[in-house]
């Protein structure tokens, strides 16, 4: 599991108004109709040959979904916690599918890195997409 902590200038409120925006165009996206959603603990959608499922949300606090395809099963979760300087992030990013036993330590602690980094990349996107957003 990779856990990042990182801060934000802008308030948990606006981050959670981004996520339910772009979560609500992709749920009606392909469910292929304009009905209402609802995001909440879960809600359940696929994308393509993944299928997402929200299995704990609070908006402003916390935000975790699990991704599954045929090749890979991903935890993905945001916990949010406001500042004077905005907000605190932690992302945390589990690969549920990837088996440290079937790997030497030196491939786990390679993958890990790897995870790390894009884990890092990931987290900065969100952010400016979010300051872009909120502006």
């Amino acid at each position: 599991m990779i856990t990042i902590t990182d801060q934000a200038k802008f308030k948990a409120k606006d981050f959670f108004n981004y996520l339910n925006m772009q979560l609500t165009q992709a749920i009606k996206r392909t469910r292929d109709n304009d009905l209402p959603v609802k995001i909440a603990a879960g809600t359940t959608y696929q994308q393509g040959n993944v299928k997402a499922e929200i299995t704990e949300y609070e908006f402003g606090k916390k935000y975790v979904s699990i991704f599954k395809s045929s090749k890979l099963d991903v935890k993905i979760a945001y916990y949010l916690e406001d500042n004077d300087r905005g907000c605190q992030i932690t992302f945390k990013e589990d690969v549920l599918s990837f088996d440290e036993k079937k790997h030497s330590n030196l491939g786990t602690w390679f993958y890990n890195w790897q995870l790390k980094q894009g884990a890092k990349k990931q987290l900065k996107q969100m952010k400016n997409n979010v300051l872009a957003y909120a502006k």
